[in-house]
């Protein structure tokens, strides 16, 4: 069964993926955001990402450039250490 998935503020909703339901709830502010294939109201918004991707991307990104960074600092001072 298909959902479509409206958002208005912070609330999420899943309503059966019927035009009337959706342009009920665009009368009261909601709006369309994508629509989901689930069995149920509750599969549906588990579905649908509450956290964009491309946010942990860059959080992965940054840190791996951060262990990089420090990995090849602590490389650099071993070898300044041995030639000593």
């Amino acid at each position: 069964m298909k959902f479509y998935i409206v958002k208005k503020d912070n609330s999420v909703a899943a309503i059966p993926a019927q035009t009337e339901q959706l342009n009920e709830y665009q009368k009261r502010g909601f709006e369309f955001v994508e629509v989901v294939a689930a069995c149920d109201k509750n599969d549906a918004l588990a579905r649908f990402p509450k956290h964009s991707k491309k946010r942990k991307k860059w959080l992965v990104l940054c840190s791996s450039l951060v262990v990089i960074s420090i990995t090849f600092s602590l490389i650099s001072a071993i070898f300044v250490l041995m030639a000593k």
